[in-house]
């Protein structure tokens, strides 16, 4: 019984080295200037290693008691979010592709993979 509690402590108090979340919700896209935007349901991925989120450009994040926020203003604009308790995901891109600019919003329920 104690090693149950232990293992419970642990898994809800620190973050492991490598952790993969698989986030299902709703996806908003739009290209700032063209006609209408761009909504739909989708899975992402999310995968952590050292309380870094691994992505195009590795992004440093920071973890408190009930969140974790990443945030980035190198090449785009992002904040992510993510709720330790209900697993619940934010995250917000902004930037520049060959086609203009964009703006990408997703937010989801996630569980760990």
């Amino acid at each position: 019984m104690r090693y149950i509690f232990l293992l419970l402590f642990l898994a809800s108090n620190s973050f492991a080295n490598e952790l993969t979340y698989i986030c299902e919700g709703l996806s908003h896209f739009e290209l700032v200037g063209a006609s209408g935007a761009k909504e739909e349901q989708q899975s992402r991925e999310y995968k952590f290693e050292d309380l870094t989120l691994i992505d195009l450009n590795n992004i440093e994040c920071e973890k408190s008691k009930t969140t974790l926020t990443c945030k980035s203003n190198l090449l785009n604009i992002r904040s992510l979010n993510l709720d330790l308790k209900t697993l619940k995901i934010t995250d917000s891109i902004s930037g520049n592709k060959g086609f203009g600019h964009y703006i990408e919003n997703f937010e989801g329920q996630c569980q760990i993979k």
